[in-house]
């Protein structure tokens, strides 16, 4: 009897030894964290990924139970656009404009709007949205139609070497605010906004080109100053070489909405007086026009080219 009593005492404890160590080999109470790290989802030539490790946070303990709960999300990969090429590394593909984002602007349209809107964001200052261009004293043709052409022959130019070229308008109508045009040069982050005008005076013996630039304004202006004011003199420069007229300068304008609006470097040419029947006559004509883009072209490869 002492016997059997002996043996079923020690297959007692050997069956609670046995439960103690499937206990502690389970793991469940052990504490352990895994570390994860994210692996990017696009590693296209497009985008660049910088990979970030997490420890996931470890989770509220059941009462008394010491098992541990949900494991916490991992950091979300951060991704960052491509910068430009730079002039350099646009130089080696023979096209220079590689790259770059332009957005061209004809000046005017078909349709008029005297409604009013502020000259900046938030101003009490306003302009009338589009009171209508300038038309040619001789020729009779509005501003609205030669900036166009101007603007897509510019554009063939610009894409053959490389840039990328988007069009405020590519017909005779702008339905929109003005400041509805530059908002579209923000929207494409473009490198370069480029306004195309025709000047026009009451002397119809004023004639030449100039460019305009954004006068610096604190919390306008101030951040796209320098690199507009850079173009301005660049692109001056190219039309009076190329157009042989009067150089009338790179001038500072602070009441202009393409301006006020604009996030990105800006700058906007005035080709030539239609109020002056000789420079009339050259505007209205597309062998001209083809000259004043290819002069707009030189100024804007200038500009980056030195940047």
């Amino acid at each position: 009897m002492a016997l059997a009593a002996l043996v079923l005492l020690l297959a007692a404890a050997v069956t609670g030894f046995l439960v103690v160590k499937q206990g502690l080999g389970s793991g469940a109470g052990s504490g352990e964290q895994a570390v994860r790290e994210t692996v990017p989802a696009d590693d296209s030539a497009a985008m660049q990924s910088e990979v970030f490790q997490s420890v996931p946070l470890p989770g509220e303990s059941a009462s008394g139970s010491g098992v541990v709960g949900a494991i916490g999300p991992v950091a979300a990969v951060r991704i960052t656009p491509r910068p430009p090429i730079p002039a350099a590394a646009a130089s080696t593909t023979g096209q220079r404009l590689a790259g770059r984002i332009i957005c061209i602007d004809p000046g005017h349209a078909i349709n008029t709007n005297s409604g009013t809107e502020p000259i900046g964001p938030g101003s009490s200052e306003t302009k009338t949205t589009e009171p209508g261009g300038t038309s040619g004293v001789v020729s009779g043709v509005p501003e609205y139609v030669v900036t166009l052409a101007i603007a897509k022959q510019l554009k063939v130019l610009l894409e053959a070497e490389g840039a990328q070229v988007v069009m405020v308008r590519e017909g005779d109508s702008f339905e929109g605010l003005a400041r509805d045009r530059t908002l579209i040069a923000n929207q494409a982050g473009a490198d370069l906004y480029v306004r195309i005008h025709c000047d026009g005076s009451t002397n119809q013996s004023a004639n030449g080109v100039s460019t305009l630039y954004p006068a610096s304004i604190p919390g306008w202006t101030d951040d796209i100053v320098v690199e507009s004011t850079r173009a301005a003199k660049s692109i001056q420069a190219a039309l009076v070489n190329g157009l042989g007229v009067p150089d009338l300068g790179a001038v500072e304008r602070s009441d202009m909405l393409g301006f006020n609006w604009s996030d990105v470097p800006a700058i906007l040419a005035e080709v030539g007086f239609m109020t002056n029947p000789d420079e009339d006559r050259r505007l209205a004509s597309p062998d001209y026009q083809l000259r004043v883009a290819q002069a707009l072209d030189a100024g804007i490869a200038d500009y980056f080219s030195a940047s």
